[in-house]
């Protein structure tokens, strides 16, 4: 028995949803978690634990971008080979 194939209107259309969902699918936050021997682990989407760890990872690269300003060092640090004032 033949196969019946798709006609080039359809694999072009499949081409375009598979697309517009992989691109929606990078936009969604997604919290991994990976274990002792590394294995990763995806947080269920839309759980309390996946919110709660969006939001902690969203707290911790603010508060490290506050840090950031082309030395290094974050604000009462002694730069690096000065001493320190405190």
């Amino acid at each position: 028995m033949k196969e019946r194939q798709d006609s080039i209107a359809a694999r072009i259309a499949g081409t375009i949803a598979g697309g517009v969902r992989r691109r929606q699918q990078e936009r969604e936050s997604r919290a991994i978690v990976y274990d002792r021997a590394g294995e990763p682990s995806i947080v269920p989407p839309g759980s309390d634990a996946q919110g709660e760890l969006i939001e902690l990872a969203d707290s911790l690269m603010a508060i490290a971008l506050e840090g950031e300003d082309g030395s290094g060092a974050e604000e009462g640090d002694a730069a690096p080979g000065e001493p320190d004032a405190g």
